[in-house]
């Protein structure tokens, strides 16, 4: 268990805090580290991003900043470890079907964020109406395919060296 304090500020609209250098050596050298932990007390799971310099940063989500009154500017006690257990999303078996009758959009698809993963999943399996659902396969499996004509980049998936 990685432990520090960190000052909360603002990037864009979302709250953050900056992970020591050293505590992101110890959790992992990939660009984005999945972690758990707790911000100043409330139990969490994230992911640690770049920063700059082998160093992350970790967004704090509203739920924890106002459910402790917390705002920029205060010191957080943060407690965090490497996440082990799985990210990845159930799929809805008629989009896993899809999928496979589209290899672009499957390769796009395993090489996604499993925040996006899910994203798709929960999007298609909220559709009330078979026409619906099947519009929204069809339409998640377009979008995944124009993402093939992006630069790397785009993904999120670039290591860093």
């Amino acid at each position: 268990m990685q432990r520090f304090r960190a000052k909360l500020y603002k990037v864009g609209y979302q709250r953050c805090v900056d992970v020591p250098p050293a505590v992101s050596r110890a959790l992992g050298d990939e660009a984005n580290i999945p972690v758990a932990g707790t911000l100043a007390g409330v139990p969490f799971r994230s992911t640690l991003t770049p920063r700059g310099g082998l160093a992350h940063r970790l967004f704090v989500h509203s739920r924890v900043w106002r459910a402790r009154r917390i705002d920029i500017g205060d010191m957080l006690e943060v407690q965090l470890d490497r996440d082990l257990e799985s990210r990845d999303p159930g799929m809805p078996h008629d989009f896993r079907r899809a999928l496979q009758a589209r290899p672009a959009a499957r390769k796009i698809y395993d090489r996604a964020s499993s925040a996006l993963r899910r994203e798709i999943g929960n999007w298609v399996a909220g559709a009330r109406r078979t026409e619906t659902r099947e519009r929204r396969i069809e339409t998640a499996l377009d979008n995944l395919e124009a993402r093939a004509l992006r630069p790397k980049s785009d993904f999120g998936t670039t290591k860093r060296k």
